[in-house]
C-alpha cells in the first residue's frame, strides 16, 4: 500500500502557509513523496487568486485591513479567518494525478461524508442543482444570488464546491507541476468581521466544528478514502530551506502580491 505524510501545522501567517503549499509540491515533483497537511491562519488573511488583480480588493471593503498574500492557484479571493485550510500534494505516478477532476470529487465526497457522519447536511453544489435542491425544505431563508463573476470565491459557485442551504462552504483549487498536482482548499467554519456575509458550517448548522477536531476526523477518513497508509510527519530541512526562499522572493513580496 502506498504510505503519505501527515502534517498537522500550527497557524502561520499567509505567506508562510503558502510557500510551504509551494515547497511540499516541489517535494512530490523531485521525489513523489504524498503529503497531505492542515493548516490555520494566524491572522485574518485576504488571500487572491492567481490571476486576479490587487486593485480589485476594493471591491471588498470588509478585508481592506487585513493582509494579503497571491496564491498559486486560480479562483476568487478567499477572506482566511474561521476556517480549516488542507493541502494534498501527489506525484504524477500516483493514479490519482491523472484524474485531477476526480481526486477534487473524491476529496469533497469525503467532506461531505464526514459531515453527515456530524448531522450535517451538506451536497455538491452541481448536485443541488441538478436535483433541484433536496435539502430546500431544511431551508429557513432563501439561497443567496450567485454572481460567478463575484471578487470573493465563497460567492462564486462550480459543480464540485460544498454547499449548505445554497451557501458555500468548501472551496478548492488545484495546480499543476512538471511531476506533481497541488490540491488546496478551504472548509469555511463560521463568518468573520471581515467577510460577515459569508457564513460557514456552524453558522448554518449550529455545529461546533473545531479545527482542530475536524483535521483529525478529516485525515483519517482522506486516507481510508485514498487507500494509503498515513504517517505522522514535519517538514524537512530542505523543505523549510525551500519555503523560506520562496516567501521572500514571492508570496511575502510587494512585486508578487501586487504583479496583476
Amino acid at each position: 500500500m502506498e504510505t503519505a505524510r501527515l502534517i498537522l501545522d500550527p497557524p502561520a501567517e499567509g505567506a508562510w502557509n503558502m510557500s510551504v503549499d509551494q515547497a511540499l509540491l516541489e517535494t512530490a515533483d523531485a521525489t513523489g513523496l504524498i503529503t497531505l497537511r492542515f493548516y490555520s491562519w494566524s491572522e485574518p488573511t485576504l488571500s487572491l487568486g492567481y490571476f486576479q488583480s490587487h486593485l480589485d480588493r476594493e471591491l471588498h471593503r470588509p478585508s481592506i485591513g487585513c493582509k494579503l498574500v497571491r496564491r498559486r492557484t486560480g479562483g476568487g479571493a478567499i477572506l482566511h479567518d474561521n476556517e480549516l485550510t488542507y493541502s494534498l500534494c501527489v506525484p504524477s505516478q500516483n493514479r490519482w494525478s491523472a484524474k485531477n477532476s476526480e481526486l477534487y470529487r473524491l476529496v469533497h465526497g469525503c467532506i461531505i461524508d464526514l459531515l453527515q457522519s456530524e448531522g450535517i447536511t451538506s451536497s455538491l453544489y452541481g448536485d443541488m442543482v441538478q436535483n433541484d435542491d433536496p435539502n430546500a425544505a431544511q431551508n429557513s431563508q432563501p439561497a443567496p444570488t450567485v454572481d460567478q463573476r463575484s471578487f470573493m470565491c465563497f460567492n462564486r459557485r462550480s459543480d464540485g464546491d460544498i454547499v449548505i442551504k445554497g451557501r458555500k462552504v468548501v472551496g478548492s483549487a488545484q495546480r499543476r507541476a512538471k511531476k506533481a498536482l497541488l490540491q488546496h482548499g478551504s472548509i469555511l467554519l463560521g463568518s468573520s468581521q471581515f467577510a460577515p456575509d459569508l457564513e460557514g458550517i456552524n453558522d448554518l448548522q449550529s455545529a461546533q466544528l473545531s479545527p482542530a477536531r475536524l483535521s483529525q476526523m478529516l485525515a483519517r477518513r482522506l486516507f481510508k478514502c485514498l487507500r494509503i497508509e498515513p504517517y505522522s510527519g514535519v517538514m524537512q530541512t530542505d523543505e523549510n530551506e525551500a519555503a523560506k526562499n520562496s516567501h521572500s522572493s514571492q508570496f511575502d513580496s510587494d512585486a508578487w502580491n501586487r504583479q496583476r
